[in-house]
């Protein structure tokens, strides 16, 4: 798997961001717009891609950085193998809308 995808899974999925990351990646009415982590960006290009990448301080000088593009329906399946590993309480089904 990809690296980016990867340190985001394991750094931004916590029972504290679960739910709001989740819904601002299930939503199929949001079209646009970005989910700021702790330490990555979440940006909806499209109701069903995502792009992930890490977010830095003075990056507006940066001409080129690690990113991920990721289908929404993927990337709700790898959040939430993420929340069962970690045994969250409330997981919520990939195929609700």
């Amino acid at each position: 798997m990809n690296t980016v995808l990867d340190e985001f899974l394991d750094t931004e999925v916590t029972d504290a961001t679960y739910e709001d990351l989740f819904n601002f990646v299930s939503s199929r009415h949001l079209c646009r717009g970005t989910f700021e982590c702790l330490s990555h960006v979440v940006m909806k290009v499209s109701s069903n891609q995502l792009i992930i990448y890490k977010s830095f301080v003075g990056a507006e000088n940066t001409k080129a950085q690690d990113a991920v593009l990721v289908a929404r329906d993927y990337l709700m399946m790898k959040i939430n193998s993420k929340a069962y590993k970690m045994k969250f309480d409330k997981i919520k089904s990939v195929l609700d809308d």
